[in-house]
């Protein structure tokens, strides 16, 4: 009954995209989680529960689509790199295409779920640029994706506590577990499907919340200072290094990116002490049973001692490796990709984890090569908004901000694609991020080629 309960508000969410796609955005990120506690009371824990959300971004992007086509023409006129982008990835992944089709049988299955992962998030771009007209409507998605997330996480706390809920924990015939010396960390994952997927939306939650922290006018907020910790909190008990490394990236970036801006704001300055503050608020927390065991403080702790280590290993080591196998021209798109044995019976191999060695499993050396001119001429996309604002303008940091929390993501994805390939609404939501992050500018654009003719 629940599941069918889901597909109903499904099918009115994609009803309302049609006639107000903003608002459908809204319900999108809501139905992003509430899948996985209705597939988990599934009976059978049918994969298209998952999958399905993918229906209503479509139908968001299409509806946006058809009525701002002046606005994207637009778009592209001040941001021509990154139209060049677009053109370079789809050469990237055409040979890729062909391969699939021709190797694998149902290979059409294939290249239709490496399409929708490659070329999703630069869907999401349009979609943050068109969804936020101004900052304002930017921070009201950010704190409805932290207060919907917000309340889920509790389930992560009475999992851990051992609450007896439905739903809690992940998918079942999965053994949530990880050995870190002689100790077992049991990995939670509340009410989402797994631990990965939890340690990804309270990565984002801890972002968000610390963007929003800095946009009072009277001040830094505590109360998105709280969610935030409470947000690292469950990082932790995920047991996830590459989800635990997001924030951290995150405050790197932003205090890189304001190096270089020149930006010295009052909120910026108090970041080391509320980073400081949160940390020793984690230490006293982590530093009982009484709280969270030992094992998940020691687990976390190798994140600083073998973490860069290990992340060398498994990019280095496995796209060496995915060469040997797979060879120049790579083994066609979709063969890496997260949840293709569910659609195709040809690739059985697709065993690399990190994001670098998917991308010449998939597309090869020469298509690397194009999907790298692709990235660099989007990241000059990026250099080029983020210049065209003033850097006075109160709008900066969170532009900048903004920009880190794809950094952040982009880290994550080079250590581990599968929480973003075989999910492509997780990635487009970073990606519309960073859309908006692209369209703080434009009004700057606009006027700064009103002042050049």
């Amino acid at each position: 009954m629940i599941t069918y309960g889901y597909f109903a508000l499904l099918g009115l969410s994609c009803l309302l995209a049609l006639s107000n796609w903003r608002q459908a955005v809204y319900a999108a990120i809501a139905l992003d989680f509430l899948r996985d506690p209705v597939r988990k009371l599934d009976q059978g824990e049918s994969v298209l529960i998952t999958v399905s959300v993918l229906g209503l971004w479509g139908v968001i992007m299409i509806s946006a689509w058809g009525k701002s086509q002046q606005e994207i023409h637009e778009f592209f006129r001040f941001n021509p790199r990154l139209l060049q982008a677009f053109r370079l990835l789809l050469l990237a992944i055409l040979p890729g295409c062909v391969i699939s089709l021709i190797f694998y049988s149902g290979g059409y299955t294939l290249v239709a779920l490496g399409l929708v992962s490659y070329l999703a998030p630069f869907a999401g771009v349009l979609l943050g640029v068109l969804f936020a007209k101004d900052p304002v409507q930017m921070e009201r998605v950010l704190r409805f994706y932290c207060v919907v997330n917000g309340i889920a996480l509790t389930s992560v706390i009475a999992e851990y506590t051992k609450v007896d809920l439905p739903a809690l924990g992940g998918l079942r015939d999965m053994n949530w577990i990880r050995y870190s010396g002689f100790e077992i960390v049991n990995l939670i994952g509340g009410f989402y499907r797994s631990p990965d997927i939890m340690g990804l939306h309270a990565a984002q939650v801890v972002m968000f919340s610390m963007i929003l922290a800095t946009r009072r006018n009277q001040g830094l907020s505590i109360g998105w200072l709280a969610l935030a910790l409470f947000g690292s909190l469950c990082l932790l008990l995920s047991g996830r290094r590459k989800m635990l490394g997001m924030p951290l990236v995150f405050m790197a970036a932003t205090a890189f990116f304001c190096y270089l801006r020149g930006i010295r704001y009052t909120q910026f300055a108090a970041m080391p002490v509320i980073a400081l503050s949160a940390a020793a608020a984690g230490v006293y927390l982590v530093g009982t049973d009484d709280f969270v065991a030992d094992e998940y403080t020691n687990f976390a702790t190798t994140l600083f001692t073998d973490g860069v280590s290990r992340s060398q290993q498994i990019v280095a080591g496995s796209v060496a490796s995915t060469l040997s196998q797979s060879g120049v021209i790579g083994s066609g798109i979709g063969s890496a990709t997260q949840g293709a044995y569910h659609v195709s019976d040809g690739p059985k191999t697709g065993w690399q984890e990190d994001g670098v060695s998917r991308l010449f499993k998939e597309l090869g050396i020469i298509g690397v090569v194009l999907a790298a001119f692709a990235i660099t001429s989007a990241i000059r996309a990026v250099i080029l908004a983020v210049r065209r604002t003033p850097r006075a303008s109160s709008h900066s940091l969170f532009q900048l901000m903004l920009i880190a929390v794809v950094v952040a993501n982009a880290a994550s994805f080079m250590v581990s694609h599968q929480q973003y390939s075989g999910d492509p609404p997780s990635a487009i939501i970073v990606l519309m991020v960073l859309g908006m992050g692209l369209s703080v500018a434009i009004p700057y654009q606009k006027a700064w080629q009103m002042s050049m003719r």
